[in-house]
């Protein structure tokens, strides 16, 4: 069971919450990941913004501790009053403490969604030189050797696909367990080491533009804005979808007009072009989920990952 507790903000406490922003100072918006990455980067596209429609100043504060669980009990933990609001990406929220391998003090109960402002689909990619071109050469390789094609998978989060990947076309990979995100698997895929990984768009951009490596599959639900030639693994005739959500969160018992006015003043920021330009320019498509939808998402795709999670893929 989840343990919430209410950081004190000293004397920076809203009013009604009927009249958010009012009796506030300021805002923080938490980021349970580091400086400088992707989620970071957004986060600190997003803050002005809001800055902008509530008229309070909004300060990003960088908790990449513990794998990111330090910043989400944070946020959980901080007063329901619209004062904190936290990064939170589908599925790596989830997964953190679904993970049988983690002792966290915080779970589905101890947030409410705010809203999503980006997407991404993740991209299995392999070395050029491999000579697969798509899903269905990949296949065909991976049935013919089982258990022989090295598989570079990272943290909790790439279990979802990779068990996608071998429901949807029978195939068996052998894992190769890197911990953290992108880096370390895309190093292990340029020196040799794995033959195939999951990865975020923005991560591979570079070596693929020198021609090193190959995308096989855009795993989103809709083709990328990086790689808007990429077919999808659905297009391809496999059913395997892996979109990440960029949004964000509040401590539970945030009252509902506090939600609704950040979810209000993600949509405003979504449709700012620039905003929509700057993302790109990261990989990820800027795309609008309100909190209502982002919290359906959410337990959907919780649901169906905790068997997968549990059972470590098999």
């Amino acid at each position: 069971m989840a343990v919430v507790g209410c950081a004190s903000t000293g004397g920076n406490s809203a009013a009604d919450p009927a009249d958010f922003p009012k009796g506030l100072d300021s805002i923080e918006m938490i980021v349970p990941f580091s400086a400088g990455g992707s989620t970071d980067t957004v986060a600190r596209l997003v803050a002005p913004r809001l800055e902008a429609s509530f008229g309070v100043p909004v300060q990003v504060i960088n908790k990449p501790e513990g794998n990111g669980q330090t910043g989400l009990q944070e946020i959980a933990n901080s007063r329901a009053d619209g004062s904190v609001i936290g990064s939170a990406n589908l599925p790596s929220i989830f997964t953190t403490y679904l993970d049988p391998n983690t002792d966290v003090d915080y779970d589905r109960d101890s947030f409410a969604p705010a809203g999503g402002v980006t997407t991404f689909g993740s991209v299995l990619v392999v070395r050029t030189d491999s000579g697969i071109k798509d899903l269905d050469d990949l296949t065909e390789k991976a049935t013919a050797a089982p258990t022989k094609i090295n598989m570079g998978a990272g943290a909790v989060d790439d279990l979802l696909p990779v068990t996608a990947l071998e429901k949807a076309t029978g195939a068996e990979y052998n894992l190769i367990p890197f911990a953290g995100g992108s880096a370390d698997k895309l190093t292990a895929l340029l020196g040799g080491k794995v033959d195939l990984i999951v990865a975020a768009p923005s991560a591979v951009e570079a070596n693929v533009e020198t021609g090193e490596l190959h995308i096989v599959a855009n795993l989103g639900t809709e083709r990328g804005t990086s790689f808007p030639d990429v077919p999808t693994a659905t297009e391809q005739g496999y059913d395997i979808v892996q979109d990440t959500t960029n949004g964000f969160v509040l401590p539970a018992g945030t009252p509902d007009a506090i939600v609704q006015a950040y979810s209000g003043a993600l949509s405003d920021v979504d449709e700012d072009p620039e905003f929509a330009d700057a993302v790109e320019a990261l990989g990820f498509d800027a795309n609008f989920v309100s909190a209502t939808e982002f919290g359906k998402s959410w337990d959907a795709r919780a649901n169906a990952a905790e068997p997968i999670i549990e059972n470590g893929g098999s």
